[in-house]
C-alpha cells in the first residue's frame, strides 16, 4: 500500500489527539519507510514509536476480549444467530395466528400451531381422493345420494376433536358413544354421526399417494411427520437440559415395524426415539424406528443421539441419557460438538475401564454411600456409587468431588431408621433431569386418542395428535406465565381441562351447552297396536329370522313404526315374520331389542 508524506503526517496528528487507530491505519504506519521522516524531530519520532506500540497492544487486547465474549455467547443454550429467547417463541406464535397484540389465546389457537389450516386442507384433499375410491367398493360409506361427501377442514377439526373427546371419555366400544339405550350415549353426536365418523376413519389419508416413496417404510406418514417435527422445534426454544429416551406406542396390529421391549409397561408397539425438555417434557423431536434392512446395525445408539441432538450442538446444552445410549466413545463425540452429556452406563461398553468392571465384588465389600471414580479418554468421568446396588455413570462435564446428602431408610434388627449418606452430584443431577421423556409419556398415556384400527400407520397418526395436544398444552402454560394479567388462570388449570376445552372448541360447542338428547323407546302399556308393512327399494336381512336361527333371508318389507325403527321382516307364503313379531310370541325378542 503506497502512502505519501501528507497521509503519514495526518496519522501522526491523530495520535497526538489520542484518537483510536484502526487496524488498517496501524498497518499503514508499520509498513511505512521510517528512514524518511520528512524533517521529523527525533523526539517526535520516539513519541510516535511509543504511541504505535501502545495502540498495537490495546488493539490485541480488544480482539482477545471480543473473542472471549463470542465464545461465551456460543456456550449459552440458545440460538445466538437467530436471537431466539428461551421457552415459547412468542414471535412465531403471533405470526402463526396473525396476531399483533399480546392477548390471551384460546386452546384451539395453540393446537392449530401444529395442525395448521394448510396441513389440514392437504389432509382433506388426500382423504377425499381416497373416499371416492372407497365408496365404489363400500356403498355404506357413501352419503344419501350414493356419493362421497367431501370432508372440509372444519369437519376434520371436529373429527380430531371427537378423537380427543374419546381419549378422556372412555367407553368399552365405539358404538356406545352413539347408543340410544338408557345409560348409553355421550356428546359424540354433537361432533358428527356415527356413520360419518366411521367413513372418515376408513378414508383417512395423510399423504399424497402420487408422491409416496416405495423405499420409505414410513411413506404413509412422511408428509405429516416432517411437518409436525418442524413445528415442534420451531415454536419452542428449550432450556439448558434435554433428555433422550425411547417411547413405545401400543399396537397389536401386524406390521414389520412393531417392536418388543421386555420390562416396559407397553411391551408391543412402535418404538420412537424422542428428545424432550427435562423440565416440562415438551417433545422437541422424534424419529420412528423402522428397523434395519441390512442386518444388525452397529452403533445404533450413537446414530440415534447424533441425529436428535444435531440442531443443538455447540450451544452449551446438557444432555441426559440412560444406559442404552451412554458409552465412553459417545461422550467424547458429544464433547467435541459442544454438548455436555451425562448418563448411566453398562460396564460391557467399549473403552470402559477394566478396573471398574468388578462391580459385583466391589458392591459386596462397600457400604451404602461409598464411591469410586476415574478419568478415561479425553477426561471423561467414570463414577460408581453404592446405594442399594452399585450405580455407574459417565459424564463429560461433572466434577467428581461435588456431592450432596440424601436420606435413605434402612432396616436393622427389624427396626427401620433414617440414614444420611453422601451422593455424588452426577447421580443427583441425573435423577433430576432424566425424566423429560417419561413426563411426556405420562401426560400422553393419561388421555391418549388411540383407537383400534387395521392400518398400522393410523396408530401413529393418533399418536401424532397426542404429541400436538401435549405440546400445545405446554405452550399454553408458557403463554399464561408470560402474561402478567392472566396469572389468576394458572391455578387449578390441568391437562384434562385443556383437553376438554380444546375438544369443545374444535366441535364449536358452547361451554354451557345442554347435553344432546336422544329419544328412548317409549314404554307402552301394550305393544300390540296396528303396524303397517312398507315395501322398500333394497332388500336386507329379516330381523326375526336372524335373531331366531342366525339365517340371513333377504326381504324388502319393513315396519316403519317408531317402535320398530325400520326393521325388515319376511312376508311369504311359508312364513310371516311381520305378524309373528307383532304378536305376543315375540315379547322376549322385543325386550332384548
Amino acid at each position: 500500500m503506497d502512502v505519501d508524506a501528507d497521509d503519514y503526517s495526518c496519522l501522526f496528528q491523530s495520535l497526538k489527539r489520542r484518537r483510536a487507530l484502526t487496524s488498517d491505519e496501524l498497518r499503514v504506519i508499520a509498513e511505512h519507510d521510517m528512514d524518511d521522516h520528512q524533517g521529523m524531530h527525533c523526539v517526535e519520532e520516539d513519541a510516535l514509536d511509543a504511541e504505535l506500540l501502545q495502540a498495537q497492544v490495546q488493539t490485541e487486547e480488544l480482539e482477545e476480549e471480543e473473542e472471549d465474549d463470542k465464545m461465551d455467547c456460543d456456550l449459552e443454550p440458545r440460538r445466538a444467530s437467530e436471537g431466539r429467547p428461551l421457552g415459547l417463541d412468542l414471535g412465531s406464535v403471533r405470526r402463526a395466528v396473525r396476531l399483533t397484540t399480546s392477548v390471551m389465546l384460546r386452546e384451539i389457537d395453540f393446537f392449530m400451531l401444529f395442525f395448521t389450516q394448510a396441513i389440514v386442507a392437504d389432509i382433506c384433499g388426500f382423504t377425499n381422493r381416497q373416499g371416492w375410491e372407497l365408496v365404489l367398493n363400500r356403498a355404506s360409506y357413501a352419503g344419501v345420494e350414493g356419493v362421497w361427501n367431501e370432508v372440509t377442514p372444519d369437519e376434520f377439526y371436529r373429527f380430531m376433536g371427537l378423537l380427543i373427546y374419546m381419549g378422556f371419555h372412555v367407553l368399552p366400544d365405539m358404538h356406545r358413544y352413539w347408543g340410544t339405550k338408557s345409560l348409553q350415549g355421550s356428546w359424540a353426536r354433537s361432533f358428527m354421526s356415527r356413520d360419518r365418523f366411521k367413513a372418515l376413519l376408513a378414508a383417512l389419508h395423510v399423504v399424497d399417494p402420487a408422491t409416496e416413496d416405495n423405499q420409505d417404510r414410513l411413506k404413509k406418514l412422511r408428509y405429516l411427520m416432517d411437518h409436525l417435527k418442524q413445528k415442534c422445534q420451531e415454536l419452542f426454544q428449550p432450556n439448558q437440559n434435554l433428555a433422550i429416551d425411547e417411547r413405545m406406542v401400543k399396537s397389536k396390529g401386524r406390521s414389520g415395524l412393531k417392536q418388543f421391549m421386555k420390562g416396559k409397561p407397553t411391551r408391543w408397539g412402535f418404538k420412537l426415539w424422542v428428545i424432550a425438555t427435562s423440565d416440562s417434557g415438551y417433545t422437541l423431536d422424534f424419529n420412528v424406528y423402522t428397523g434395519s434392512r441390512d442386518g444388525r446395525v452397529t452403533d445404533l445408539a450413537t446414530k440415534v443421539v447424533e441425529a436428535l441432538i444435531q440442531p443443538y450442538k455447540d450451544r452449551g446444552y446438557n444432555l441426559w441419557m440412560d444406559n442404552f445410549y451412554t458409552s465412553p466413545a459417545l461422550m467424547v463425540t458429544l464433547r467435541q460438538i459442544g454438548i455436555n452429556a451425562c448418563g448411566t452406563c453398562r460396564i460391557n461398553r467399549k473403552k470402559f475401564p477394566e478396573e471398574f468392571k468388578d462391580v459385583k465384588t466391589w458392591e459386596r465389600k462397600t457400604d451404602r454411600g461409598d464411591m469410586r471414580w476415574c478419568r478415561v479418554e479425553d477426561g471423561i468421568l467414570v463414577i460408581q456409587w453404592k446405594d442399594t446396588r452399585a450405580v455407574t455413570c459417565l459424564s463429560n462435564f461433572h466434577n467428581a468431588n461435588d456431592s450432596t446428602n440424601v436420606t435413605r431408610l434402612v432396616k436393622k434388627d427389624a427396626t427401620w431408621s433414617s440414614l444420611v449418606v453422601r451422593q455424588p452430584a452426577v447421580i443427583s443431577d441425573y435423577n433430576k433431569h432424566m425424566g423429560g421423556v417419561d413426563r411426556s409419556d405420562q401426560m400422553i398415556s393419561s388421555y391418549n386418542v388411540l383407537q383400534k384400527t387395521q392400518k398400522w400407520w393410523k396408530t401413529l397418526f393418533f399418536h401424532f395428535i397426542d404429541i400436538a395436544v401435549v405440546n400445545s398444552f405446554l405452550l399454553f402454560q408458557e403463554w399464561q406465565h408470560s402474561q402478567a394479567g392472566d396469572k389468576h388462570r394458572l391455578a387449578d388449570y390441568s391437562h384434562i381441562t385443556f383437553r376438554e376445552n380444546l375438544s369443545r372448541q374444535l366441535a364449536g360447542l358452547d361451554i354451557h351447552a345442554s347435553s344432546p338428547s336422544h329419544s328412548l323407546k317409549p314404554v307402552a302399556s301394550s305393544f300390540h297396536v296396528t303396524h303397517t308393512p312398507e315395501l322398500q327399494k333394497s332388500a336386507n336381512n329379516c330381523w326375526l329370522c336372524y335373531r331366531k336361527s342366525r339365517i340371513q333371508r333377504k326381504t324388502k318389507f319393513a315396519c316403519m313404526a317408531p317402535e320398530c325403527n325400520g326393521k325388515r321382516f319376511c312376508i311369504v307364503q311359508s312364513r310371516n315374520c311381520f305378524r309373528a313379531w307383532h304378536s305376543a310370541e315375540c315379547d322376549q325378542f322385543r325386550a332384548e331389542a
